[in-house]
C-alpha cells in the first residue's frame, strides 16, 4: 500500500471516531450549548448598564532643596495612585455627587470600577466605569479636586501630630542629656580613669618580656647540654656559644647576679636595718665580655691553614725536622688562643644565662601585680564605653528629632508634587455593557468548549473493555473476534445458532470468524481439544458463547460436547431447553454413568453434559481424581469438548480447571466489563498456568456509530451488502 494511501486512511478513521463520540452524545452536547446560551441571555437581560469615561491628569514632581517627602512618604507615583483611589477619597467624591454612604454601598449601587494609571507621557488616566452617564462625566473632575482638598487635610493634620509628638520627646531627651553630662565627671573622678592608665602603660610590657626570656632560656639550656658533649671541639663548641652572641642581652656596667636597680630587694632593706652586713656583690660586664668581635673565628682558619700545611710538609720532612716542629709550635699557639677563647665566651654564657635567670625570676613575681591592674582597667574601660554610649545615642536622637521638626516646620505645606485636571479624553454617552456581541460569542464559546469537553471527558473516564486492540495492547492476547448485539431482550441473548433465519446467518459468519482463529492460535500451542470459556464476571456472555461455539464445531462434522461445570448455578441446559440432572455432579458423586449423564442435542453432532444437581461443594469434586478420570474418557470419545466454567473473580473452580483443559478463552462483555476486573483475572488464571487462546469481545453493539466504523465488517449491512451481491 502506498505510505499516502495509508495515512490518509488512518486520519479519516481518526475522524470518523471523532464524529461517532459527537453522535453518541449528541443531546447531551445540545443540552449544553442551550444551556450556555440561555445563560448569556439571562446575563443580558438582568444584567446592569455601565458606562464609561476617561480624563487625563497632569503630574509634575520636582525635588526642593528642603521637603517633608522623607516623613510624608506622598510624593512618589506609587503614593499618588493608592490615595487618588483610596476608599475615603472616593466617598468624598460620592458626597459630591449627592450620595453619602459607605464604600461598598457606592460600588454595588453607583460604581463599578475606578481606575488610575501613568500613561508614557508620565501624567495620570482616570478611567471610571459607573451605572450612571451623570457619574461617568462628572467624576474624574470632582476626583481630583476632593484628592487635592484631602491631600493638603491630611499633611496638615500630620506636621501637627508630628511636632507635638517630637517637642516633647525632645523636651524629655534634653534633660536626660544635663543629667548625664554630670554623671559623667562623677564617673571620672570615682573610678580614677587617668591613674588607672598611667598604671596600665607602666606594666603592660610585662607578659611579652617574660615569654622572650622564657624562649631564650630554653634555647640556652638546649646549648648547655650539648656543649657539655666530650665529643665535641672547641670549634664546635664555640659556634654552640655564638649562635645566641646576636640575641646577648649584656651591657657594659651591668652587675650580673645582684638584684637589678629599678625593682627594691629584699637585701636593701635587710642592709638598712643591719648596716655592718655587706650588700651581696655581683659580677660588673666589662667590654672585653660584649665585644661584638670573634677572634675564634680567624683563629679557627689559622688553625686549618695550619693543619693544611703540615700535611703538605708530612711528605716531604721527618717529624723531627726544625720546619716540622715550627709550624707545630704555631699550632699548639692556636690551640691555647682557641682554649682562651673559649672560657671567655663560657663566662659570658654564664653571665647572660644567670641574668636572664634573675630578669625572669623578678618579672613572674610582678604578674599578680599585672593581672590585677589589666583586670581593674578593663573594668573601668567598659564602664566608660558604655557610659559613652549611653550619651551618644542620646545626642544622635535629639538631633534627629531636631531636623525632622525643622524640616517639618518650614516645607510641611510645600508640595513637591504639582497635579493639575486637563480634560475628559473619552466618554461613552451609551452603554457599553452589557455588550450583545460579546456575550453571545462568550455564550457560544462557553457552549463549544463544554460540548466538546464534556464528551471526551465521559469517554476518558470510561473505564470499560470496549476496543479489541486496546485489550490486545494491554494483556498481549490475541483477539478471536467479536459477537455483535443482536436485541435487548434477555431472550435474544440466549439466541442458538441456526442457518434457517437471516439475523443468526449473522452470528454464524461471527462464530466461524472465532472458530477459525481459535484453532490457529492452537496450531501453535496446544491443539484445542479441550476448550474453558470463562470470564472475569457473571453474567458476561459465557454460556451463550459456550453453546454456540460448540455448535460452530458440530457444523464441521467434529464430535462435540458441552460441559457445564458451573455446580452451583449451572444454566447450559437451559439455552438447549433441557432438565438440570443427570448431569456432571451426578457422574461425580456415582449415582450415575456418564452414558446416562450425556444427552444428545438437536444438533447434529452435539451433545451436552448439564451441571446436574445443585452442590455447594462443587470445588472439592473438580478437583477430584473422579473427575481427572472423567476428563481422560471423554477426551477418547469427543473430538471437541467446549467446558463452560464459573466466572474467575470470587470462585475457585476455574483455576483448579486448569490441568484439565489445553487452554482458555476469555469472554469480555463490551462497555461494561472494568479493565482492572478483567485484569484480576488474568492475573489469577496465568498464576495457575492458563494457556490464553485469546478473547471475545461479546455484545458489542454495531448500532453505536464509534463501533460500526471500526467493526463495520461484522455488522448486519455488510452481511445484507454480501448477501445483495451473492443473490445478484
Amino acid at each position: 500500500m502506498i505510505p499516502g494511501l495509508k495515512r490518509r486512511a488512518f486520519n479519516f478513521h481518526d475522524v470518523m471516531m471523532y464524529v461517532a463520540i459527537a453522535r453518541k452524545h449528541i443531546r447531551l452536547m445540545l443540552l449544553l450549548l442551550c444551556f450556555c446560551l440561555t445563560g448569556g441571555l439571562i446575563v443580558y437581560v438582568f444584567a446592569r448598564p455601565v458606562y464609561y469615561s476617561r480624563a487625563t491628569v497632569r503630574m509634575d514632581s520636582l525635588a526642593l532643596p528642603l521637603d517633608a517627602e522623607k516623613l510624608m512618604h506622598d510624593s512618589n507615583v506609587t503614593a499618588v495612585l493608592m490615595q487618588l483611589t483610596s476608599k475615603h477619597v472616593l466617598e468624598r467624591t460620592a458626597k459630591q455627587l449627592g450620595v453619602e454612604s459607605d464604600y461598598r454601598d457606592i460600588e454595588r449601587d453607583f460604581l463599578k470600577k475606578v481606575s488610575a494609571k501613568v500613561n508614557s507621557q508620565r501624567n495620570i488616566e482616570i478611567e471610571v466605569w459607573p451605572y450612571t452617564y451623570e457619574w461617568a462625566e462628572k467624576w474624574p473632575e470632582l476626583l481630583v479636586r476632593e484628592f487635592l482638598k484631602d491631600r493638603e487635610e491630611q499633611r496638615i493634620k500630620y506636621r501637627k501630630t508630628v511636632v507635638d509628638s517630637y517637642g516633647r520627646e525632645m523636651s524629655d531627651v534634653s534633660k536626660k542629656l544635663d543629667q548625664n553630662l554630670g554623671d559623667k565627671f562623677d564617673f571620672q573622678n570615682k573610678r580614677d580613669v587617668v591613674k588607672a592608665q598611667i598604671e596600665l602603660n607602666q606594666i603592660k610590657q610585662l607578659p611579652r618580656e617574660i615569654v622572650l626570656i622564657r624562649k631564650r632560656l630554653t634555647g640556652m639550656d638546649d646549648i648547655k647540654k650539648r656543649v657539655e658533649d666530650p665529643s665535641l671541639d672547641i670549634i664546635s663548641k664555640l659556634a654552640l656559644i655564638s649562635s645566641l652572641d646576636k640575641d646577648v642581652e649584656v651591657n657594659v656596667g651591668q652587675v650580673v647576679g645582684a638584684p637589678p636597680s629599678d625593682a627594691p630587694a629584699d637585701g636593701e632593706n635587710k642592709n638598712a636595718e643591719n648596716p655592718g652586713r655587706q650588700e651581696s656583690s655581683g659580677l660588673v660586664v666589662v667590654p672585653a665580655m660584649v665585644s661584638g668581635e670573634k677572634p675564634w673565628e680567624a683563629l679557627e682558619k689559622e688553625q686549618r691553614r695550619l693543619h693544611q700545611e703540615l700535611a703538605e710538609m708530612e711528605t716531604r720532612y721527618l717529624p723531627g725536622h726544625p720546619k716540622m716542629l715550627a709550624i707545630q709550635k704555631q699550632m699548639d699557639d692556636v690551640n691555647k688562643h682557641l682554649e682562651l677563647e673559649y672560657e671567655t665566651a663560657k663566662t659570658r654564657f654564664d653571665l647572660d644565662y644567670a641574668n636572664l635567670t634573675s630578669r625572669q625570676r623578678d618579672l613572674e613575681a610582678k604578674l599578680p601585680e599585672y593581672h590585677e591592674i589589666s583586670r581593674k582597667n578593663e573594668k573601668i574601660q567598659q564602664d566608660a564605653t558604655l557610659y559613652s554610649a549611653g550619651q551618644l545615642a542620646w545626642v544622635g536622637m535629639y538631633g534627629d528629632m531636631a531636623k525632622q521638626v525643622s524640616a517639618l516646620d518650614f516645607a510641611a505645606l510645600k508640595e513637591r508634587v504639582n497635579i493639575e485636571f486637563i480634560g475628559m479624553n473619552e466618554i461613552k454617552t451609551t452603554p457599553i455593557s452589557p455588550n450583545k456581541m460579546h456575550i453571545f460569542m462568550l455564550a457560544i464559546m462557553a457552549g463549544l468548549g463544554l460540548a466538546v469537553g464534556v464528551p471526551f471527558l465521559i469517554e476518558y473516564l470510561d473505564h470499560t473493555v470496549s476496543n479489541i486492540e486496546q485489550i490486545e495492547a494491554t494483556f498481549r492476547m490475541r483477539g478471536l473476534g467479536i459477537i455483535p448485539k443482536i436485541g435487548t431482550t434477555e431472550t435474544s441473548e440466549c439466541t442458538l445458532l441456526d442457518e434457517g433465519t437471516g439475523l443468526d446467518r449473522n452470528l454464524i459468519e461471527n462464530f466461524r470468524v472465532i472458530r477459525t482463529n481459535l484453532l490457529s492460535v492452537g496450531s501453535l500451542t496446544k491443539i484445542p481439544q479441550v476448550i474453558m470459556v470463562t470470564s472475569a464476571m457473571p453474567k458476561e456472555g459465557k454460556t451463550v458463547v459456550s453453546s454456540n461455539l460448540s455448535i460452530s464445531f458440530a457444523h464441521t462434522g467434529a464430535r462435540t460436547l458441552v460441559l457445564d461445570t458451573d455446580l452451583r448455578r449451572g444454566r447450559l441446559h437451559r439455552v438447549f431447553g433441557l432438565r438440570k440432572s443427570p448431569g456432571l455432579s451426578d457422574v461425580l458423586l456415582g449415582q450415575v454413568s456418564i452414558e446416562d449423564a450425556i444427552r444428545p442435542t438437536n444438533k447434529e453432532n452435539l451433545s451436552i453434559l448439564t451441571a446436574g444437581q445443585h452442590l455447594d461443594s462443587g470445588t472439592e469434586l473438580l478437583g477430584s481424581k473422579r473427575f481427572d478420570d472423567l476428563m481422560e474418557t471423554l477426551r477418547g470419545r469427543y473430538e471437541r469438548i467446549i467446558v463452560d466454567t464459573p466466572p474467575v473473580l470470587g470462585l475457585s473452580e476455574t483455576s483448579i480447571l486448569q490441568r484439565n483443559v489445553d487452554g482458555v478463552m476469555f469472554v469480555v462483555w463490551s462497555g461494561r466489563t472494568p479493565l482492572r476486573n478483567m485484569k484480576t483475572a488474568v492475573e489469577m488464571l496465568q498464576s495457575n498456568g492458563a494457556n490464553f487462546y485469546g478473547f471475545i469481545l461479546n455484545r458489542l453493539d454495531l448500532s453505536a456509530t464509534t463501533n460500526y466504523y471500526q467493526y463495520y465488517y461484522y455488522s448486519n449491512d455488510y452481511y445484507h451488502n454480501y448477501h445483495a451481491l451473492e443473490n445478484a
